[in-house]
């Protein structure tokens, strides 16, 4: 039964009774068009030769006899100049088709071929008086009139698609498809009118145009790829309605001279004449051989099995297009427009309409995280298909698409955007009633038609990063203050090699003292920008617009070379040197070898590694895992101090401190906030600290700013300080200065 099913699958599919995607059937039809060009182009091209072959043969001859020209002309070139017209007409209508840019040239062209062809089937009636339908010429003459009907339909259909075509109709798949059946039936008309006229009326043993027939029928097989089975159901009927009207008029074949019927040929092929006179000489019976009956037969299946092959191959090729198409424009998982090609269709969609009434909308869903983690991967995926469904559905007068991960990305009119983002969001919370999930989002209205799409979409998002500092929000627009930082921001990616080779990023080292002796033990090297256009940069600015772009790793690298050149000129110039940690962030572990780099480095500057302490983020451990370990292992195997920045930010994982081995766990400044006005706070500080005494790790104060403060974390044993209290972040020179003016001690001491 299986082998059944697959055998009338395949069977199908061949014949092409399944059915096509819109995107095949769409290929289908324009490779129709195409074949359409060439096989127009060679009846043009032969109804041209013919007209002048048979002005020079007929039309000069019988005007010096005293025909009228133009009479002469109609009676001998009619035919011709009708084909020529209906040839010329579907060639400029496929490529009219086909351009991608339809210009109006074009356009009136089609339609001025099409009318000129229309009027010469309006001459129909004349060339009718002028061949006078005599008895025995009834198929012949009905023939005829099939060509200027069929002729004219198509005209008309030309016409008609084409204006459908230049309004941009939807239905326009529809009219083209009656322009290439009417053109294939004005063929067939045509094939069938010459070869049967010949076949009965030629005096000759061997009808010269018989193959006229047969090679039209090659033309409309070629051109009618549809589908199989209609292909094979056109030219079925017309081989077969041919082979009865020939085997049916055989029997009683008349026989014309000088435009009289002479003689007539029987059921039994036998020549009867009228007068007897001279009829053996006239009179040529005609009959259909077995052999041209299996001949007959023979071209048929081979043009049949032409059709089917030319169809496979061609919905073969659109399939596969198809899918490269998919992977081009379409997300994957969303089945929404991918990112870069949504992009494109933006652009163009700018160009059509008023681009100051559209805009940007970046959207990001809350909980997707804990959605994830809690519902499992497939449903995570199930999850981003109905948001973008919903996204999909609120905002179809626009464009959507999926960014990234849970970040889709909206273009939409502006006027009640702000309406839509709420229901998306009500409707997105309705997915799950216990977790909640919903969207906030950044907008960016465009000023022009000529903006970069990137570029706008970069200022929705940074209108979405903005949330952050807005609680409760769930939508910002891009203003002009967010302008002003995020050209900045722009300014920092762009000129960080710039900043780095000048010398614009330098350290600048926080005093780090004992707690009981308050004598400077250390320093922390913290970058600082200090540019020659916008002076001294925010940190906070430039490092988190590093970081978003994954470049901080040139600043890091950069402090790390600094550090060293200054403990190097102290120690070639037996100044004192105190030993400096630098941090380093978690994406720097991602593309680089930091071990290595950072060896490499104190080994350019033989920098004892005592001195070198590198700092990383407590929010790395819950990022990067095994890298991390890795990296920390080898730190710890090439002689580099390890400290934990920022513990207590918001991120601390107790479970995360027994997987990795810190020499130092330095509290964030957070843990001093209200620490006079909460008793808690107190408690709390000192809990920690023996917690990581008890794990065989130091521990360091961030924030220090009272001696209050001060005091309090010397009686629990923190053994490190930082904070204004002893001092803000000092660029090398003012340091050395303080130093020198006894403002800071140096320790003798350098590890506790």
């Amino acid at each position: 039964m299986k082998t059944l099913k697959k055998i009338g699958s395949w069977l199908a599919n061949l014949f092409g009774f399944n059915k096509n995607s819109k995107y095949v059937s769409s290929y289908l039809n324009a490779a129709d068009m195409r074949s359409g060009i060439y096989m127009a182009a060679i009846i043009v091209i032969l109804e041209i030769w013919l007209v002048i072959r048979q002005h020079d043969k007929y039309i000069i001859p019988a005007v010096q006899g005293g025909t009228n020209y133009f009479k002469s002309l109609f009676d001998n070139t009619s035919c011709f100049w009708l084909l020529m017209f209906m040839g010329l007409t579907m060639l400029l209508y496929s490529i009219y088709y086909i351009s991608k840019k339809r210009s109006i040239k074009l356009f009136v062209a089609v339609i001025v071929s099409a009318s000129i062809g229309f009027a010469l089937c309006a001459l129909m009636p004349l060339e009718s008086s002028i061949k006078a339908w005599k008895v025995g010429k009834e198929i012949s003459n009905s023939l005829l009139v099939a060509l200027y009907v069929s002729t004219a339909l198509f005209q008309v259909s030309s016409i008609v698609a084409a204006i459908a075509l230049h309004r941009g109709s939807k239905n326009e798949w529809l009219t083209t498809v009656l322009v290439v059946s009417f053109f294939a039936l004005c063929c067939l008309v045509f094939g069938i009118r010459v070869s049967y006229n010949d076949f009965f009326t030629s005096s000759t043993l061997q009808p010269k145009q018989f193959i006229c027939f047969l090679m039209f029928t090659i033309y409309v097989g070629c051109l009618l790829i549809w589908k199989p089975f209609v292909s094979i159901g056109i030219l079925g009927a017309v081989f077969l309605g041919f082979y009865l009207l020939i085997k049916n008029t055989i029997g009683n074949q008349t026989v014309y001279y000088n435009g009289e019927i002479i003689a007539y040929i029987n059921s039994l092929g036998e020549t009867v004449p009228f007068d007897g006179s001279d009829i053996k000489k006239l009179v040529i019976s005609r009959s259909f051989l077995d052999g041209d009956e299996i001949n007959y037969l023979t071209f048929f299946i081979s043009l049949v099995m032409v059709c089917v092959s030319i169809y496979s191959q061609r919905v073969a090729e659109a399939r596969k297009d198809e899918e490269l198409e998919i992977l081009a424009t379409k997300d994957k998982l969303t089945d929404l427009w991918g990112f870069e090609y949504f992009l494109t269709l933006a652009k163009a969609k700018t160009e059509e309409v008023e681009p100051t009434g559209w805009m940007y909308l970046f959207f990001d869903v809350t909980s997707f995280k804990i959605f994830n983690d809690q519902r499992g991967f497939a449903a995570g995926n199930k999850f981003l298909k109905d948001v973008g469904a919903i996204l999909n559905d609120i905002f179809s007068d626009g464009l959507v698409s999926r960014q990234g991960d849970d970040h889709f990305v909206v273009f939409c009119e502006k006027e009640g955007a702000l309406e839509k983002i709420n229901i998306a969001d009500s409707k997105v919370e309705k997915l799950d009633i216990d977790i909640k999930p919903g969207l906030k989002a950044g907008g960016y209205i465009l000023k022009n038609n000529t903006e970069d799409p990137h570029r706008s979409v970069e200022k929705a998002r940074y209108a979405f990063s903005e949330l952050k500092n807005n609680y409760g929000k769930k939508y910002l627009e891009y203003d002009q203050k967010m302008h002003d930082s995020y050209h900045l921001i722009q300014y920092v990616v762009k000129h960080i090699d710039e900043a780095v080779e000048n010398g614009y990023i330098q350290p600048y080292y926080q005093p780090v003292v004992w707690s009981n002796t308050k004598e400077l033990c250390g320093c922390e090297a913290l970058a600082r920008w200090i540019d020659p256009r916008y002076g001294f940069m925010n940190p906070g600015l430039f490092i988190g617009a590093l970081e978003n772009a994954q470049l901080v790793h040139k600043v890091d690298i950069a402090m790390l070379t600094l550090v060293c050149k200054d403990l190097r000129y102290n120690i070639d110039h037996k100044l004192p040197v105190v030993p400096v940690s630098i941090n380093f962030s978690r994406l720097d572990f991602m593309v680089l070898d930091v071990p290595a780099v950072i060896e490499g480095i104190v080994n350019q500057y033989k920098i004892p590694k005592h001195l070198i302490h590198v700092e990383i983020t407590e929010s790395a451990l819950l990022t990067e895992g095994d890298v991390l370990k890795k990296a920390m292992k080898s730190l710890k195997e090439k002689g580099f101090a390890i400290w934990l920045d920022d513990f207590g930010s918001g991120y601390s994982s107790f479970n995360a401190l027994k997987d990795y081995e810190f020499d130092v766990l330095k509290l964030d400044m957070q843990f001093l906030v209200g620490f006079g006005k909460n008793p808690k706070s107190r408690q709390l500080i000192k809990s920690v600290i023996q917690m990581a005494e008890e794990i065989g790790m130091k521990t360091l104060s961030e924030g220090v700013e009272t001696k209050e403060q001060a005091d309090f974390l010397d009686e629990i044993s923190c053994g490190r300080l930082q904070g204004y209290l002893f001092g803000k972040p000092l660029s090398y020179e003012d340091l050395e200065k303080k130093i020198k003016n006894g403002e800071l001690t140096i320790s003798k001491v350098t590890e506790k």
